[in-house]
């Protein structure tokens, strides 16, 4: 058997044994091996979304991307306020 295959083998394997012990890591593993996406960007993301998780829970993750490079990713945290400008206007929305 060549190397090739049995590096295929074990890659075959070592993604049934994720699918079975941790399916939501192997969805992960074959969207970023469907869309060939870099995978080290997918923690600085989740980095944000924790941010906004541990903030006020309201905010927006921007990612900016500029000839198919990734150059920043943001997370805009913000307040939510519902109140009308005019302050003689009855009630908050």
């Amino acid at each position: 058997m060549e190397d090739r295959e049995i590096v295929k083998q074990n890659e075959q394997q070592y993604l049934e044994l994720v699918r079975v012990l941790d399916p939501e890591l192997y969805m992960i593993k074959m969207a970023l091996q469907d869309t060939g996406v870099n995978a080290l960007i997918i923690p600085r993301i989740i980095r944000s979304l924790g941010n906004l998780n541990i903030g006020t829970g309201y905010g927006v993750v921007e990612i900016l991307v500029k000839s198919k490079v990734v150059t920043q990713i943001k997370n805009n945290e913000s307040d939510v306020v519902n109140m009308t400008i005019d302050k003689n206007k009855e009630g908050n929305i």
